[in-house]
């Protein structure tokens, strides 16, 4: 049974959305027709009440938490019992209804060529802006109203798998069947690199190419994808969605209690397509709302974008990423004898042996639990060692890298930075820069500096202009690896901690099946009704934890004290002993 005051709580979080009374339009702009009887408040709240539960959001259960798990006075309340005649009893809704109402918003907000071919672009960007300030306006409505605004933002994608299977379609040799994702997987891959099958002059087909039968499945909006391999995942290779998500984060130092962790945003898109666009366009609308965003904490992963498509777009919004890089993206370049790495550039005549300084296991080691075994203390030994020398040869290379100076903009290169070597930054002695002779006797000395007519134009200029495509891919505010970078990067974890909370088995449980619909649109609500679900319990926890309980989502539920059976005449029953057999007569044979 739902209580009374946890469908207040939701419904308090769908008013204060406002989304109710958009869709309302959506769906009747001109208010004309019949009235429905079941409105989109009342469904959102089922909806929610259903994913607070950790239940599937099916709508066979979101028709029975508006019809059977809540009491009838709040049945009518809430309008999900439909009027009688005098002297009759008010009958509930039937599920044609919760049916009908997600059908219908669906109609209304389908962008995708699968299911919309016939729109115009306009239509297309029209219909996709108003389903994602939907989404954007539920979320934000389970957030408590004092938090903050300028914050930083832990991104990172995920993996969602459609309802829908991806099948092979029928062809002469093999019937319509179920295919293994591990065999669409490669066919799939086979089909991207090579785009069809290659034929030679001749017109013959190339030997070791098979025959690429076409996927298809009854979700018609999702794709075949990869995601990290986990103990809950059957396969990295998922046939559904990427989940975009972003929690704020406050900076580093400050009292994680200040405010909790929740989802700020979502992007749902089919899978392997565009990472770049979902995200910076989640980030242009909270940006609209007020937001002041100063970073961006990714992952490995979008160190793949090409500058003009990420970090550049990053950087004109005034937003730096903090992210971690790529093995393939550490190595040694050159501009004009300045060796840039991991988009910092260092002085030409810095040791080799300091750029080859690959990452420890963890950049993160926590204390030892009291009764650790032996192997946990090797490991941790190990650990802590590996860490240690890592941060000590990243330390002797950041003295040979260059110091920020200024940012110096034209209209031909908006990106462009000015740098200050490090001899006359005051970071090491050169015999290049007379002054830094008189430098403390602690600062590192270049080796064979070479003469000053051959030496790069770096060393005979007080500074140095960078064009912003050399380092804007991985420039950081802090070099990556140094303690601060690691420091701020560990704020990452907190979007880990709400994709952990959306898949855990003891809260929203979301996998395949988590909803028992496909499509873009209706998969996109259902997520949204599962984060709205886990943002109201992390904020009452948190609430709970702090002792901040003033706002309307975070005061605390009157105690449950039960409930007793009522007689005929809406009397309590007294406590009589039971009158049935045990077992009863008729069974006992």
């Amino acid at each position: 049974m739902i209580r009374r005051c946890e469908v207040e709580l939701v419904l308090k979080a769908i008013r204060r959305s406002g989304v109710a009374d958009d869709v309302e339009k959506i769906l009747v702009p001109h208010h004309t027709g019949r009235p429905r009887e079941l409105s989109v408040e009342v469904f959102f709240v089922g909806a929610v009440l259903v994913a607070s539960r950790g239940l599937t959001l099916t709508l066979d259960n979101i028709h029975k938490a508006l019809t059977q798990w809540i009491a009838p006075s709040v049945q009518n309340a809430l309008g999900t019992r439909i009027k009688a005649a005098t002297g009759q009893q008010s009958a509930p809704i039937t599920i044609r209804q919760v049916r009908y109402l997600l059908s219908a918003i669906e109609k209304r907000l389908e962008y995708s060529m699968g299911y919309a071919p016939n729109l115009t672009v306009v239509e297309r960007e029209i219909r996709s802006e108003t389903l994602h300030s939907i989404l954007d306006k539920l979320i934000r409505a389970s957030h408590p109203q004092t938090m903050p605004k300028n914050i930083s933002v832990a991104w990172d994608s995920s993996g969602v798998e459609s309802f829908g299977k991806p099948r092979w379609a029928a062809t002469a040799t093999s019937d319509s069947t179920d295919a293994d994702l591990d065999e669409v997987e490669a066919a799939m891959t086979e089909v991207q690199a090579v785009m069809q099958v290659g034929k030679t002059k001749q017109g013959k087909t190339k030997h070791g190419k098979k025959e690429i039968r076409p996927v298809t499945s009854f979700d018609l909006d999702a794709h075949l994808g990869y995601r990290t391999k986990t103990h809950d995942n059957k396969s990295t290779k998922p046939f559904g969605y990427d989940l975009f998500a972003g929690v704020g984060v406050l900076p580093v130092g400050v009292d994680p209690d200040v405010m909790p962790k929740l989802l700020l945003s979502m992007t749902l898109r089919p899978a392997a397509g565009d990472t770049s666009d979902p995200t910076l366009g989640a980030l242009d609308r909270l940006v609209d709302e007020g937001y002041q965003i100063d970073e961006l904490l990714v992952d490995r992963g979008f160190s793949y974008k090409l500058p003009e498509d990420w970090a550049m777009e990053l950087h004109r919004r005034g937003i730096s990423q903090v992210q971690d890089i790529h093995p393939l993206d550490r190595g040694v370049k050159d501009y004009e004898g300045i060796r840039v790495v991991r988009g910092v550039p260092y002085c030409v005549a810095t040791d080799d042996e300091l750029f080859d300084n690959p990452p420890p296991p963890h950049f993160k080691v926590g204390s030892l639990k009291q009764r650790a075994t032996n192997e946990e203390r090797l490991n941790h030994e190990r650990n802590t060692k590996a860490l240690d020398e890592f941060l000590a040869r990243n330390t002797k290379l950041q003295q040979h890298a260059f110091v920020f100076n200024q940012n110096v903009p034209t209209k031909a290169d908006p990106f462009q930075t000015q740098w200050i070597c490090p001899g006359k930054a005051g970071k090491v002695k050169c015999q290049l820069c007379p002054l830094s002779e008189h430098y403390p006797a602690d600062r590192p000395v270049v080796e064979n500096p070479g003469p000053l007519a051959t030496a790069p134009k770096c060393c005979r200029q007080s500074t140095i202009v960078i064009p912003g495509p050399v380092l804007s891919k991985l420039r950081q505010r802090d070099p990556w690896g140094s303690p601060r970078w690691i420091d701020s990067f560990a704020r990452r974890s907190a979007i880990e901690g709400i994709f952990g909370n959306l898949r855990s088995q003891s809260t929203q449980n979301i996998k395949r099946g988590f909803c028992r619909v496909v499509g873009l649109v209706k998969t996109s609500l259902m997520l949204a009704f599962e984060a709205v679900a886990a943002n109201i319990r992390l904020v009452r926890k948190w609430a709970k934890r702090t002792g901040l309980t003033t706002d309307p989502l975070c005061v605390p539920f009157p105690l449950d004290h039960g409930f007793e059976e009522l007689d005929e005449n809406g009397q309590i029953c007294l406590a009589e002993p039971f009158s049935f057999d045990d077992p009863p007569d008729d069974l006992a044979s």
